[in-house]
């Protein structure tokens, strides 16, 4: 991937390049019974402008998988990810996706997860994890002991819909100096319109300091009749932080709008647009507008985007300014 300002020099535009070979190996011990393996490799180059600043390999993926029909155990370095939203992602705890990706690549968690189906079409997710990525845990530094998480995912169908009820817990033996608890709810129905909400309450207790943050957001999509059809989503969501009782005082107010429209077998347009406001900082906008062609094994991608100095929203790394983004891949 190479992105540029057209305001920037050519010495502070960042080029990535990445391989990432995978390997899946399953064994069906019997007719109900099946066991996996996960492997992939991160292998990246990472360079502003001529300049080489890193270079470096990571694992992407190492997960033992074991199915039945009504049961799925995963352990090791795993997606895990859930909710309705596409954008505005209340419930983007434990992942990096971001819909203007067009490789959707996201770090993994070192976790074990459960998952069971019931019989009327509900399920239940149990997981543990250890030293989960979290940017208040990096701000106090290292441990010797590493921090263990834990939570709990219901989902259960309703009429012409979805619920979900989400629990987590970060650090239940309490090794850092950080904690949280939060609980999420979310909802997924399907009419003339698709309609989506995510809820979620947190409490972080660090040294010297009790936090909450309050989010909510709501999505809606349709696609209408226009040649190939257009599909659109609009979300918005509002996030509050500070103290139950209190003014809670810092407010963040986002919508994002994205659009898709094929244009044929192997080409699409998409464009996104994210809203931001917040008392501190002026309204920030970032439009972005991409035409994705597809040939074989390779994927091609072209943005135009317009990026503030400060993107809070913002999930990929562009650099400020107006500029292009060059997506290049070949999957085998």
């Amino acid at each position: 991937m190479h992105v540029s300002s057209f305001e920037g020099s050519f010495d502070e535009s960042p080029t990535t390049m990445r391989y990432i070979p995978q390997l899946r190996l399953d064994h069906q011990v019997n007719s109900s019974t099946r066991l996996g393996f996960d492997a992939a490799v991160d292998i990246y180059n990472y360079s502003l402008g001529d300049s080489l600043v890193e270079m470096d390999g990571d694992l992407y993926r190492f997960t033992l998988r074991y199915d039945t029909p009504k049961t799925q155990v995963r352990v090791g370095l795993q997606k895990i990810n859930f909710g309705p939203a596409r954008m505005l992602r209340v419930l983007q705890w434990f992942d990096q996706l971001d819909p203007r990706d067009p490789l959707a690549l996201s770090p993994g968690v070192w976790a074990g997860m459960g998952r069971y189906y019931f019989e009327n079409g509900a399920n239940i997710r149990l997981w543990t994890m250890v030293d989960a990525p979290d940017p208040q845990r990096d701000y106090w530094g290292d441990m010797d002991k590493w921090p263990w998480d834990m939570g709990a995912r219901l989902e259960f169908p309703i009429s012409a819909g979805t619920l979900g009820l989400t629990a987590h817990s970060m650090d239940v033996l309490q090794h850092s100096q950080v904690t949280e608890n939060r609980l999420a709810l979310d909802a997924r129905f399907d009419a003339v319109v698709g309609l989506w909400s995510e809820a979620m309450f947190s409490r972080t207790e660090e040294p010297f300091h009790q936090w909450d943050k309050i989010s909510v957001m709501a999505g809606v999509d349709y696609t209408f009749g226009l040649g190939n059809g257009l599909y659109t989503a609009l979300e918005i969501a509002s996030n509050r932080m500070g103290n139950i009782g209190d003014d809670m005082p810092w407010q963040v107010r986002t919508l994002a709008l994205m659009g898709t429209y094929t244009l044929g077998l192997s080409d699409g347009l998409t464009a996104y647009l994210y809203a931001i406001d917040m008392q501190i900082l002026d309204s920030q906008y970032m439009p972005m507008i991409g035409w994705q062609h597809t040939n074989g094994n390779w994927l091609f991608y072209v943005a135009l985007y317009d990026m503030p100095e400060i993107a809070y929203a913002a999930g990929m790394s562009l650099p400020s300014g107006t500029g292009i983004q060059l997506n290049i891949a070949f999957n085998h």
